[in-house]
């Protein structure tokens, strides 16, 4: 239990873990709950010898594979320990610090990785952090809690023009006549669907045949507070729909493109037409199909 007083200087905190009392003063109560926080750790906390590795290999093989989204997590946890192998990999948990902290922040930064990547893997840390003082017991204060965090990337602001969409329709075999045998047919049939739905890519993927119901398609992996949504279906959503049940119709989702492929032929058709600047989520900041192009009825990406 940490007891912080003012004084005529600052503060002075005092620390009394298992019948030991310790008190130090500093300027801050900021600093007081720092140090108090690290006396703690330093005495009860069971990862005396845990290493930052421990930390996030525990939380790679016991949180991150439980997430949808477990295969990307498990990479970029791979990564930042191959990155810091020399560096916080190292490093008892108990003994990070905010300068540690900030060292690496500052170096992401420096190494030119865009801002929304860096971010990411900030989440990654503080979350194993905060799983790692309420669930293991290992530490009590978590060391990013008084960081910065660094700044992500501004709002896109890209919208893929009718050029583009017909250069992408060329290079996928993509047309209102085409068979949609191929994978790389679907996907720019997805490319459409997305175009008319704003839905996102991991949702079309997903979208089962239960999932449709007339005009209606019910997306059960939404990133909205509800969990699951209703979308209307435009003619032309619609349209893509029923060319596919002749194809897809005995089988389990309705595209039959996981979000991996999906990914990769996008990047390979983009690169093949000669284009770049967007991705295939900016197909979510186009007006709906209807609304005139100066509405104020626009489809932003979240």
């Amino acid at each position: 239990m940490a007891s912080i007083q003012k004084t005529k200087n600052g503060y002075r905190v005092q620390v009394s873990v298992k019948g030991v009392r310790t008190s130090a003063s500093f300027p801050t109560k900021r600093e007081c709950v720092e140090w108090a926080g690290n006396q703690v750790n330093a005495v009860v906390a069971p990862a005396a010898h845990k290493t930052f590795r421990d930390l996030l290999e525990k939380y790679r093989d016991e949180v991150s594979a439980k997430k949808k989204g477990a295969r990307w997590e498990e990479i970029r946890i791979n990564k930042l320990l191959a990155e810091e192998a020399d560096g916080l990999a190292g490093k008892m948990v108990g003994s990070i610090g905010k300068a540690d902290i900030a060292q690496w922040r500052d170096k992401k930064i420096q190494s030119g990785l865009s801002g929304a990547s860096i971010v990411r893997e900030w989440a990654i840390i503080s979350n194993a952090f905060n799983v790692a003082i309420r669930e293991w017991d290992w530490l009590t204060v978590n060391p990013m809690a008084q960081v910065k965090k660094p700044p992500g990337n501004p709002p896109r602001e890209r919208l893929i023009t009718d050029k583009e969409i017909e250069l992408l329709d060329h290079v996928t075999g993509y047309s209102p006549e085409s068979s949609l045998e191929t994978v790389t047919q679907r996907v720019g049939a997805a490319l459409h669907f997305a175009l008319e739905t704003a839905m996102r890519a991991q949702e079309i993927c997903l979208l089962r045949w239960d999932d449709i119901s007339g005009r209606v398609a019910k997306v059960n992996t939404s990133k909205t507070r509800s969990g699951i949504r209703q979308v209307p279906l435009s003619r032309t959503a619609a349209g893509i729909v029923e060319r596919l049940a002749k194809v897809n119709g005995k089988k389990e989702t309705v595209f039959e493109v996981s979000t991996t492929q999906l990914d990769a032929l996008f990047r390979k058709a983009r690169a093949a037409a000669g284009l770049e600047g967007f991705t295939f989520h900016d197909s979510r900041r186009r007006p709906l199909p209807g609304l005139p192009r100066n509405s104020i009825f626009w489809i932003w990406p979240r």
